[in-house]
């Protein structure tokens, strides 16, 4: 059994447990001011996977290779290509979804542009945790899909189930430094997760943060390569299966200080089932 790695991450404060409003995160004075670090030990998650631990319906994630294709990311064109090929076949192939549509994608590299754009600092979801029709059916209109008048909600007796995933990818090199780690879908539970603003405006975006929990199961693919996907969910319809899996950037002090900042491509796709 390979060693876990123990390594600090940050959670939402505990002040936040028993608060109705939501925090405001979107710098890093922000960040520090409504997070805590806790110690974890991060586990193998190729072990997992290949032994069978952790999988999609079970833990809501699990590891993928693919071919990549795309040669240069910062062209947007020519990653968007790459869905079709890449990311929507093997989504599919993971999940058992009839239809995939991805919303789009986002490339972190070691010198970011903006808070947003850095590497993620604390723990975290990357939607809210329930149903928001306009947020599926925009992304199915935008794809010429007539399905958004077909998936479940909240006052619907039946329809098709949906999930969004994210699909996180080391691009260019391997991910030596700041590489993710993902909370176990099992481990978690609606009581863990708390709304917050990743803007600094009341009427801005929200999304979802988990409080320290003492079953949290965290898991890392070392030294991932391109061509290596961590497929993880963030919001699933179906009431038998995991809600989501949180997920953050960590810094391993067992590397070298030589150790590159890794860059990365994730993609958010929703899968109709």
């Amino acid at each position: 059994m390979a060693p876990s790695i123990r390594a600090e991450v940050r959670y939402l404060a505990e002040a936040w447990r028993h608060c109705d409003g939501r925090a405001f995160i979107h710098s890093r004075e922000s960040r520090h001011l409504n997070t805590i670090k806790c110690e974890v030990d991060i586990r193998d998650g190729r072990e997992a996977v290949a032994g069978g631990a952790v999988a999609i319906r079970t833990n809501g994630m699990t590891f993928e290779r693919h071919a990549p294709s795309v040669t240069d990311y910062l062209d947007d064109a020519e990653v968007k290509a790459a869905y079709h090929r890449e990311i929507i076949p093997m989504l599919k192939d993971a999940t058992g979804a009839t239809e995939v549509f991805v919303s789009g994608h986002q490339v972190r590299t070691e010198n970011p542009e903006t808070f947003l754009g850095a590497y993620s600092r604390y723990v975290h979801c990357d939607y809210p945790l329930h149903p928001m029709p306009m947020r599926e059916r925009a992304l199915l209109e935008r794809s010429g899909s007539n399905l958004a008048g077909e998936l479940v909600d909240d006052s619907s007796a039946g329809g098709r189930h949906y999930a969004w995933f994210n699909i996180w990818e080391a691009i260019e090199r391997p991910a030596t430094q700041n590489q993710l780690c993902v909370v176990d879908g099992a481990s978690v539970g609606g009581d863990d997760f708390r709304e917050y603003h990743f803007t600094d405006k009341p009427d801005g975006g929200y999304a979802t943060m988990p409080l320290a929990g003492p079953g949290h199961r965290f898991y890392c693919f070392a030294d991932m390569e391109p061509g290596e996907a961590i497929l993880f969910k963030q919001y699933d319809s179906r009431k038998d299966h995991p809600l989501a899996c949180p997920h953050t950037s960590f810094f391993d002090s067992s590397k070298g200080p030589d150790a590159l900042g890794r860059r990365s491509v994730e993609y958010r796709a929703l899968c109709v089932f």
